[in-house]
């Protein structure tokens, strides 16, 4: 484990600097009103071409409904 760690260090983040950009979001006037964007180090960036995958996106929703037991509420009367 031990090892596993010592490898993994470059690649993680503090709390402070993993909250940096959400907290960048919530609060700065540049992005008030901005909503649906994909950010990185508080930069908009465009999602990559599997995450704008629609049919992936389905497949995901449906997996996750099936594996919660939960599915969207059906409209009275139908």
């Amino acid at each position: 484990m031990r090892v596993a760690v010592t490898l993994a260090r470059p690649f993680m983040l503090s709390a402070r600097r993993g909250a940096r950009t959400i907290v960048y979001l919530a609060t700065s006037p540049q992005v008030a009103g901005a909503t649906g964007g994909y950010y990185v180090k508080s930069q908009q960036r465009e999602p990559s071409p599997a995450a704008r995958d629609d049919a992936t996106a389905r497949r995901l929703w449906q997996l996750s409904e099936e594996l919660t037991g939960l599915t969207p509420a059906r409209p009275t009367g139908t």
